[in-house]
């Protein structure tokens, strides 16, 4: 009776050290945010953070509006994979794309195609939109899925909130410069001609009233949330978070940002975003994701910096150093 009782304790016992080995760490929430607010105090700009895991956040400015630029992507893709999920597509599902298909600005996909388009499927356009943050491959999916308004309604009915998908690549960063799109523009040499055309008045006006719109933009704690949600496998199912995940590994946007503040051991999913820059200000600096420790636990990362005039190499180690403040206040 007393070895059966014995034995019995011994298991009890094991079962809660596996327990509590299993158990998520903790971001230290007080050291952090008293290091969060040293690194952000007099920096020039606004600065939105949030730091989460499954039980605990911590945050800067988490309430505040920040444009997303091409966070807004990582969304796109997530919306793909919603599909894929409920059998609607396939990543393997083939795409033909052709000239008027094209957007602006960043897309090496552009110089694939040609007068007989360029073969592809989902999957690569969601590699391709993440990766390299190409706004052709965006645009594309997101005219597929049925336009932006789908993909804030997969943020919806997902439970998300404090994140907006409001336009495309091209006619937000037209209207950004004081333009409207037009499909003649995917021509590059004709958007850049009626760019110069702009009066600069017109164009300041424009700059500052995408400064303070609310379209297209996420609170710090609505973006760590979603990516949290992610993380955890509450928005995706096993397999697909997977393979978004593995695709956000290998971001090779912007390597000095979060990344440039990863320890050893520790790895970084994410995707940076980053406006222009007018007057000297730069109205978006982003870079989010999810950070997994070495035995496996993950946690949500998001920096925002809005309007500021300060050099791209201070934002960079600004981020950097939240990024490794995130990780030295962590314990398991």
């Amino acid at each position: 009776m007393n070895k059966l009782l014995i034995i019995c304790v011994i298991g009890a016992l094991l079962q809660f050290a596996c327990v509590s080995y299993a158990a998520t760490g903790t971001i230290q929430p007080q050291i952090l945010h008293q290091e969060l607010v040293r690194l952000t105090d007099h920096f020039d700009g606004r600065v939105g953070i949030s730091v989460q895991n499954d039980s605990e956040a911590v945050d800067i400015n988490g309430d505040q509006p920040f444009p997303l630029q091409s966070v807004m992507k990582l969304a796109v893709g997530m919306a793909v994979m919603d599909r894929v999920d409920d059998g609607k597509w396939h990543l393997d599902d083939e795409v033909v794309v052709h000239q008027q298909d094209l957007s602006l600005a960043v897309q090496p996909l552009a110089k694939l195609v040609t007068p007989d388009g360029f073969h592809t499927n989902i999957g690569d356009l969601v590699h391709r939109a993440i990766i390299n943050s190409d706004s052709a491959a965006t645009d594309i999916l997101i005219a597929r899925l049925g336009g932006p308004q789908q993909v804030q309604a997969f943020l919806v009915r997902k439970g998300i909130s404090g994140v907006r998908i409001d336009r495309d690549e091209k006619h937000l960063q037209t209207e950004i410069i004081g333009l409207d799109w037009q499909p003649e523009y995917v021509d590059s040499s004709l958007l850049n001609r009626a760019i110069d055309a702009v009066p600069k008045d017109h164009r300041d006006a424009a700059y500052k009233q995408y400064q303070a719109d609310v379209r297209d933009t996420a609170t710090p704690k609505g973006m760590a949330s979603l990516l949290q949600s992610l993380a955890s496998e509450k928005l995706l199912s096993n397999t697909s978070t997977k393979y978004l995940l593995d695709v956000m590994n290998q971001t090779r946007t912007f390597p000095d940002r979060l990344k440039a503040g990863v320890s050893n051991g520790w790895t970084l999913a994410h995707k940076t975003g980053t406006s222009s820059t007018w007057n000297g200000v730069t109205a978006a600096t982003n870079d989010v994701g999810i950070l997994t420790t070495p035995d496996g636990d993950r946690l949500s990362i998001v920096v925002f910096i809005a309007d500021s005039r300060a050099p791209d190499k201070k934002r960079a180690e600004l981020m950097a150093q939240v990024a490794a403040a995130a990780i030295a206040h962590y314990q398991k």
